[in-house]
């Protein structure tokens, strides 16, 4: 079985879609919706799907470059590994937003997945990083879920002070490298409940980072016993690394429209971001129903 973890704080009609492309008896789907949206129909969604079980975790209201990001991930990730204890096992977890969509049918996924299983399907940005991904979570950057004038300018003098005090907490969790990549990603069992198992000390190391979403699974894995199972261990800022297809050339990222389709349809990827049914709705059901087409329930 597939745990499938998805953050979503709009686009819910697309949302909508999603799931039901996933909706496969081989597939849990656990959501996390943005503590900031009002109105949500949560009965709506849980009753959606014939196949997949459908999970809500806690709400967090996530704020861009705050830590409050990794910790709607570390939600997911511990709603996913805890509920293994009703019996539930899951070889692969897969974390994808709301503007996602699976590529191919849930059969060419999960079969994917097995022929490659024990690979962790994690993107690197290149090999490597930059002093200021390190210190994303090197230093203590305090103030990020709401920036004010006061707060920012309270912010940057804390981290002059530290610079020069040279803080460096990657010392006290033994983290001897620090790696950065797209945020998205498919991870094995194993290495989902190693973060898990691990998840107090995790909390401590992100907590007071910058933007630490591209940082927060690459950094956990190279600094583990998993850091040789990689798909693409020099992927070089190659999504295939992660089995995502995301054109950062034309969009940031591009919004995929209709006259992409055999793009999209000819990628080795599974999943696919982003979409908007606002931008182009008939993208969305030309491949939804390609996948239909090759063989899902």
């Amino acid at each position: 079985m597939h745990a499938v973890m998805i953050i979503a704080h709009n686009q819910f009609e697309l949302l909508k879609k999603l799931i039901l492309a996933l909706d496969d008896e081989r597939n849990d789907i656990f959501i996390h919706i943005d503590a900031k949206v009002k109105d949500f129909d949560f009965n709506l969604f849980k009753n959606l799907t014939k196949y997949s079980k459908v999970y809500f975790t806690e709400r967090v209201n996530v704020t861009w470059g705050d830590f409050s990001q990794v910790k709607a991930e570390m939600t997911l990730l511990s709603a996913a590994v805890n509920n293994e204890s009703k019996g539930r096992k899951y070889s692969y977890f897969h974390l994808i937003s709301g503007c996602d969509l699976p590529i191919k049918s849930n059969d060419e996924i999960h079969a994917f997945f097995e022929k490659n299983s024990g690979k962790e399907f994690i993107h690197f940005s290149s090999i490597e990083v930059s002093d200021s991904s390190i210190t994303r979570i090197k230093y203590y950057h305090f103030f990020r879920n709401k920036r004010t004038f006061f707060r920012k300018l309270l912010s940057y003098s804390i981290l002059q002070f530290e610079k020069l005090a040279r803080v460096n907490r990657l010392k006290k969790y033994n983290i001897t490298t620090v790696q950065k990549g797209c945020n998205w990603f498919s991870i094995t069992g194993g290495f989902a409940r190693y973060i898990v198992q691990n998840m107090s000390k995790w909390e401590s190391v992100f907590r007071y980072s910058y933007c630490a979403d591209e940082v927060f699974v690459q950094t956990i894995l190279v600094n583990s016993p998993f850091k040789d199972n990689l798909y693409m261990p020099n992927c070089n800022n190659n999504h295939l690394a992660c089995a995502r297809l995301i054109d950062w050339e034309r969009g940031n990222p591009y919004v995929f429209r209709k006259e992409d389709f055999d793009l999209i349809k000819s990628s080795p990827a599974m999943f696919a971001r982003k979409f908007s049914l606002d931008v182009d709705s008939e993208i969305v059901d030309m491949i939804l129903n390609s996948n239909i087409k090759t063989g899902d329930n």
